[in-house]
């Protein structure tokens, strides 16, 4: 889905590994997210609105917890 967000073709280094493991800890957080707005325990009803906007300003915080997560096993 976020494919080619980050120009990492030429990038080399620290920057490149970094917005890389940041794609896949968003991309994991956008699938978890995707996962609880689908959830039939949801309110169909309100789930368009209010699911979606927690979607939203949790996704940051929920890749961040990814990213520290799997960074403590190195």
């Amino acid at each position: 889905m976020l494919e080619g967000y980050f120009d990492l073709d030429e990038a080399t280094g620290n920057d490149a590994v970094e917005n890389r493991k940041r794609l896949l800890a968003v991309q994991a957080a956008l699938e978890i997210s995707k996962a609880a707005v689908s959830a039939t325990t949801a309110n169909a009803g309100i789930r368009s609105q209010m699911d979606l906007r927690n979607v939203a300003q949790e996704v940051a915080t929920l890749a961040d917890a990814i990213q520290d997560a799997l960074e403590a096993d190195l």
